[in-house]
């Protein structure tokens, strides 16, 4: 059985299928950028979902957990965590009391609120973790014992796609 010539209404649904999949693979989605210089993490990040970044605090010896919104240029800081009341002093934000959760933790809301990127040493007691209810990035085994720049940024959804299978 030989297949006849393609029709032009052939060619044309064809042609609506590569360019309506090729829009839809560059459309840029908002993602979450981990970077060291030479190597970089893309993770989904929406801008209705929390970010969190948890560490055990180096003076106190105790965990805090930063929790960040999705900002305009960046991040948005929504609260401060930590089972130790120093560890949220620490901060040092005039104004600002904290106070005591239900589940135990003394939290705080910080002042001013906008933050462009975070930039996180890794260290090998800091227990560094960034997650959000879909993901979680333990930054030690990820990255070793370095300097690594988080942003809030945009990337093709191709980009986001292929950097999420890593």
């Amino acid at each position: 059985m030989q297949a006849g010539p393609v029709g032009p209404n052939a060619l044309l649904l064809a042609l609506a299928i590569v360019v309506t999949t090729g829009v839809a693979l560059a459309t840029p989605v908002a993602v979450l950028a981990v970077s060291d210089g030479t190597r970089e993490l893309l993770a989904r990040w929406d801008t209705a979902e929390p970010l969190e970044y948890s560490y055990r605090q180096s003076i106190y010896e105790v965990p805090v957990y930063e929790e960040f919104s999705r900002g305009r240029t960046g991040f948005a800081y929504l609260e401060v965590r930590s089972p130790d009341i120093r560890s949220i002093e620490y901060f040092g934000w005039r104004g600002v009391e904290p106070r005591r959760r239900d589940d135990g933790l003394w939290a705080a809301y910080p002042p001013t609120s906008a933050v462009p990127d975070l930039r996180i040493r890794i260290t090998p007691a800091g227990q560094q973790r960034l997650q959000t209810a879909r993901w979680s990035l333990e930054l030690r085994p990820a990255f070793g014992e370095t300097v690594v720049q988080v942003t809030a940024t945009y990337r093709p959804l191709l980009l986001a796609l292929l950097e999420a299978t890593r």
